[in-house]
């Protein structure tokens, strides 16, 4: 066995064998890079070859040769791995020492190495006394691993996102391998990746399957890869399209195999037929009503015109035969202005139907433009000979309006013209990067009290007369947007913030002179507007509004019709900030999972027979500190920023998710779910409780959905196509806070409910107050006259509870007869007094 340790190279004329062999070993290990190190089991020593020093930066005459040297530079990682490794081999367990782990290079970076030794010399008692073994730097090889390991990730991540099924087929072995993906493509379930060789066969349609047969083995024969399509049936008798890719793939020193894909592509193929019908179906529909149609020969010379494409070309049929189509068609780019040629041309070069661009105009001979669009189709004769084309026309020029329009529609507010809130964020956002500037926020005083007393009528005529103010008072550059209601937002352009305060109070003097007549009266309104600057680092326009809402705000509490800028030591500042805020954190309680579902009881104070029971569903949020928040710390600010939809649906989502199923074992349980204006005007909330309904097998019969008597009012078409919906579906309908509007009863005519739950104004005072007490007379005999059940809230004394029922309401919620809790302690609490 060569010693290592002496291996050295030599120069000059007297070289012996011994040393050649030992040049030949240092030179192999130099140029294989290979760390060789020599341990002395029995003295503690341990060699270290200049070859291992210089795999990690050192010189020769550095580190020394501590046997405990190398676990002092190891990976902490890696060390009890390293360790284990040689001791199993030192008691026998393995032939030798073989593990990967890391070294520190000098410089301070990790270097992998693969360790490979065994023991070589034994005591006289037969114990380990020596050895020797060899660390490979193999750093390039984990890199290369790890890049590997991403790539197959990207991979992976690529086949998941685009639902791709992968299989493979060994020649020799005719074994089949199915992915997961393939396996749910095809319906048979999750399972082993080996399938059997007929599965694929048997789940072919059987109109397809000859031929999708035919084309596999047309790859397997001449090795050209397969692309196709074809149709499968399910074991659940579902047909579905698939597209499928396949290729033979052949390698030295494997065994020949076919490998493929497929991914569902079902919904493109239905679209695309349905797509397809509605083509045929409007070209024949164009055509019956007259579209243009004309024909041309192989030159582009007319021989064919119908009286539509007289009408639209301003000339008779006997004046276009013969002229050349591009004399009678004068088309150009609707954007650049620049002369275009027929589609007709481009058709009969490539032989293909060819439709025109979106932006065609026809400049008519009477000079007006007319918007255009067309197909044109080259014809062939008998030998397969273009003989010239035929080009449908359609004047798209209403279309293209109506599109304008639909595309200002969808950006700007349809009442008074101004940028809505989308479009103005995206406007002055992309003002703010080249200009900066400041944002005033605009709200309008005494509109609320216009608005309610007069009617939306006499509130539309004042938001228009106070947007022509703001167009008139502010500069041209100024960018204006409607963020809803009275409230309106201006990014202004400015070099000197004092240009931004004139513009505001020449803005709100020029608001001070509105006068409307309305109703024999004449009405006015003032404006309160806060002003924040945007010159500051950082501040993103999502936070200068912020900071002018807030500012206005300060501009209200000084007294309004006046202006403000902002200063976050401002009370009203400061507290408009906290409502921000708060809207913020229902969004961080939402995604941290710290928004949680109450429990109130609605009880019977009357009917003492009814023995069913109702839970108002409540909520309650914890802030990050685990303190409780109550709703009305953070139900307004939701209601405010419009937030309530998405609190309404995660309470909604919830509670049905979570609770439903015992929901559902409890007999006499049901739930009543309180409904937010925000919500209610969702046009998709019927179809998405639908689909909450089915996916947790909660009956309709066992919600209660609650609309404020003032969300039916201002939403009353989506209230009222949504009651129909879910009183058809077996929901039932509870009118809340009934008796704050001034037409309270009147509604109940339009609207079918359940029951109607008295405002709990009404109750609080109720035993010192005969109003109250006729009030709510008056409600309990209306309620009993259309059949409904009246609910009232807030009670909190005995005395209450016994005129209550003298007056014959006949059910009650309050603290006095239940206070909320979490809805699981509540339900359990009710499942054990059922058990009783």
């Amino acid at each position: 066995m060569t010693d290592v340790r002496n291996m050295r190279l030599h120069s000059g004329p007297s070289i012996t064998p011994a040393d050649a062999e030992a040049n030949r070993w240092s030179f192999a290990l130099e140029s294989a890079g290979l760390g060789v190190w020599d341990s002395n089991l029995a003295t503690g020593q341990c060699y270290y070859s200049a070859t291992w020093k210089k795999m990690l930066g050192y010189r020769e005459d550095e580190l020394g040769d501590r046997s405990d040297l190398w676990l002092t530079l190891i990976h902490p990682d890696d060390r009890q791995r390293a360790i284990e490794s040689g001791e199993r081999h030192i008691s026998g367990e393995t032939p030798q020492v073989e593990t990967e782990f890391r070294l520190r290079h000098k410089d301070g970076h990790w270097v992998w190495v693969l360790d490979r030794g065994r023991v070589v010399e034994w005591d006289q008692d037969g114990h380990p006394s020596r050895m020797i073994g060899v660390q490979t730097d193999i750093t390039d090889q984990k890199n290369a691993e790890h890049q590997l390991t991403l790539l197959n990730e990207r991979i992976q991540l690529a086949l998941d996102a685009g639902q791709v099924g992968l299989w493979h087929f060994n020649i020799e072995t005719e074994i089949v391998l199915w992915d997961r993906r393939m396996r749910e493509i095809f319906g048979i379930g999750p399972g082993p990746e080996e399938v059997p060789r007929a599965t694929w066969h048997n789940l072919l349609h059987p109109d397809d399957a000859a031929r999708a047969e035919r084309e596999i083995e047309s790859t397997f024969e001449t090795g050209q890869p397969m692309k196709t399509r074809y149709r499968i049936v399910k074991p659940n008798g579902e047909i579905r399209h698939v597209f499928a890719l396949a290729r033979l793939v052949r390698h030295e020193t494997m065994p020949d195999m076919l490998m493929g894909s497929i991914w569902d592509i079902t919904e493109e193929v239905l679209s695309a037929e349905a797509l397809a019908r509605e083509k045929d179906l409007y070209r024949i529909t164009l055509q019956s009503i007259g579209d243009a149609v004309l024909t041309t020969d192989v030159d582009n010379n007319i021989t064919f015109a119908n009286p539509a494409a007289e009408k639209l070309l301003l000339r008779n049929a006997q004046d276009l035969i013969g002229s050349r189509l591009e004399n009678a068609l004068n088309l150009i780019d609707e954007g650049t202005g620049t002369p275009l040629l027929s589609s007709t041309s481009r058709a009969m070069q490539i032989g293909q139907t060819v439709e025109s661009a979106e932006n065609v105009l026809f400049i008519r001979s009477d000079g007006g433009r007319r918007s255009l669009r067309d197909i044109a189709s080259p014809l062939f004769d008998l030998t397969g000979a273009i003989t010239g084309s035929v080009l449908v026309i359609q004047d798209v020029t209403s279309a293209r309006n109506l599109q304008r329009e639909l595309s200002h529609a969808a950006t700007h507010d349809a009442l008074t013209g101004l940028l809505n809130r989308t479009a103005f964020e995206s406007a002055a956002s992309s003002s703010i990067e080249k200009n900066g500037g400041g944002a005033p926020h605009i709200d309008l005083d005494r509109f609320k009290m216009v608005n309610d007393t007069l009617g939306h009528a006499a509130g539309d005529a004042l938001l228009k007369m106070a947007t022509s103010s703001m167009n008139s008072a502010l500069p041209d550059a100024a960018i204006i947007g409607r963020l809803g209601g009275d409230e309106f937002a201006v990014l202004l352009p400015i070099t000197k913030f004092d240009e931004a305060e004139e513009a505001a109070e020449r803005l709100i003097n020029e608001i001070r002179t509105i006068r409307l007549p309305w109703g024999g009266k004449i009405q006015n309104i003032g404006a309160s507007i806060g002003i924040a600057a945007l010159d500051e680092p950082g501040v993103t326009l999502a936070e200068a509004i912020a900071r002018a809402d807030a500012a206005c705000y300060a501009a209200k509490a000084e007294g309004r019709n006046r202006s403000a800028i902002y200063n976050i030591n401002t009370g009203a500042a400061r507290q408009n900030l906290a409502s921000i805020q708060a809207a913020s954190g229902i969004l961080e309680a939402l995604s941290e999972g710290r928004l949680e579902i109450y429990g109130q009881e609605i009880r019977a104070i009357s009917n003492t027979t009814d023995q069913s029971i109702c839970i108002e569903i409540l909520s309650r949020m914890t802030g990050p500190d685990g303190k409780i928040i109550a709703p009305a710390e953070f139900i307004p600010a939701a209601e405010r920023f419009g937030l309530m939809g998405i609190v309404d649906r995660w309470i909604i989502q919830h509670t049905l998710e979570t609770y439903g199923p015992k929901l559902m074992l409890m007999e006499n349980v049901s739930i009543a779910i309180n409904l937010s204006a925000n919500t209610i005007s969702d046009p998709t909330l019927w179809s998405f409780l639908q689909s909450a309904m089915e996916k947790t097998k909660v009956a309709p019969s066992r919600l209660i959905f609650e609309i404020t008597e003032t969300t039916a009012i201002n939403n009353y078409e989506a209230a009222e196509h949504f009651v129909t919906e879910a009183r058809a579906a077996g929901c039932r309908i509870s009118l809340d806070d009934f008796g704050t509007g001034l037409s309270s009863f009147g509604y109940l005519h339009h609207f079918k409910v359940d029951s109607i739950k008295i405002d709990g104004a009404f109750i609080e005072k109720l035993s010192n107050s005969r109003i109250d007490q006729a009030v709510v007379a008056s409600i309990g005999g209306i309620a009993r006259e259309l059949g409904v059940d009246v609910i009232a809230e807030h009670i909190e004394d005995a005395q209450a509870v016994d005129i209550l029922k003298s007056l014959g309401i006949g059910y009650g919620q309050g603290f006095l007869l239940h206070r909320p809790q979490p809805l699981k302690a509540l339900l359990r609490s009710l499942e054990k007094a059922e058990a009783r």
